[in-house]
């Protein structure tokens, strides 16, 4: 096994066997800071490990970290009240005439259709279990919320299950629920188009932008879409498309999910102003980049057709 390298070391292998120009304090200091691991490593290509990015010197890869790292404060408020938005207008829909609003409500009165779909039952019981589970691990760690309840005797109601609720498991439980009910929740977000005979658009949409919630949750790298960890509906993709007039519509790069994020947003009533900041807010993202970056590096991260889709975003927006 290779013997481990002091940084020192690292800034060596970086000149002789990576061609990368790197060296002084400062440069030392950066390197520790953002990790040869973290960050050489995993800035080093775009998307797979064999698409290398043309770097000579190590303030290009400082540029594209910084880059990566500001794309991930853009876009994080817009995801987490996407989710914030959609688990109320959801739990809005969902309450009204229920006996209860415990989770054994909701499965009995509003995932109870359908019946002799065994794979539809299956995943029912799952999503069940895995929200029993996430109370479970709730209470174990002393969440305030869920303790207040449990502490009291009380089932925990579903607003503050929908609260705790991963995006993925909140997916799946909007899937889950009975036709009708999904239908509502569309009409609620004018989601419901015709093409959608299932009425899973919403759902399908969430499991798509969760890996990128994940991954800006949890400092991973966004900038090339790595994070993408499913083949996306065809029908969301012609939904996005339909409504911003974008073709070639593809989520293998983060314009693409931005445009979903701007569809939902305009479908969860968020103002146009704060929809033209955030806009305004990723062009600078790339702005910036161009600014440090050669332009083989830029054009390598940055694909010819993204100016195009951002002026077409707009004009979205302000519809």
């Amino acid at each position: 096994m290779e013997r481990a390298k002091r940084i020192d070391g690292l800034m060596r292998h970086l000149r002789d066997n990576c061609g990368i120009d790197i060296s002084g304090g400062k440069k030392k200091r950066q390197l520790t800071q953002y990790g040869y691991y973290h960050g050489y490593k995993g800035y080093r290509f775009f998307k797979r490990s064999n698409n290398r990015i043309p770097y000579t010197n190590f303030d290009e890869i400082i540029a594209v970290i910084e880059y990566d790292n500001e794309l991930k404060k853009t876009v994080y408020p817009a995801l987490m009240f996407l989710e914030m938005s959609i688990k109320n207008i959801a739990l809005s829909e969902i309450v009204p005439n229920m006996k209860d609003t415990s989770i054994h409500s909701i499965y009995q009165e509003k995932m109870n259709d359908d019946i002799t779909n065994r794979k539809l039952k299956v995943k029912r019981l799952k999503i069940r279990d895995r929200v029993q589970i996430s109370l479970s691990n709730s209470y174990t760690h002393k969440n305030t919320m869920v303790s207040h309840f449990y502490n009291r005797g009380l089932e925990v109601p579903l607003w503050g299950i929908f609260e705790i609720m991963m995006l993925g498991d909140f997916a799946d439980l909007l899937q889950c629920l009975n036709k009708n009910m999904r239908e509502k929740i569309a009409d609620s977000l004018n989601m419901n188009v015709r093409y959608d005979t299932n009425s899973v658009l919403l759902p399908n949409a969430l499991f798509t932008i969760k890996s990128l919630r994940n991954a800006t949750a949890h400092n991973n790298i966004i900038f090339d879409a790595r994070f993408k960890d499913r083949d996306v509906d065809k029908n969301l993709i012609h939904w996005v498309e339909a409504e911003t007039n974008i073709t070639g519509i593809k989520f293998e790069s983060l314009s693409d999910y931005m445009a979903l994020i701007f569809c939902m947003l305009k479908h969860v009533g968020y103002p146009k102003i704060k929809s033209m900041q955030l806009l305004a807010e990723y062009r600078k993202c790339l702005d910036s980049l161009y600014k440090r970056v050669p332009l083989p590096i830029y054009n390598k991260i940055v694909h010819t057709g993204i100016p195009g889709k951002l002026s077409k975003l707009e004009i979205f927006i302000k519809i």
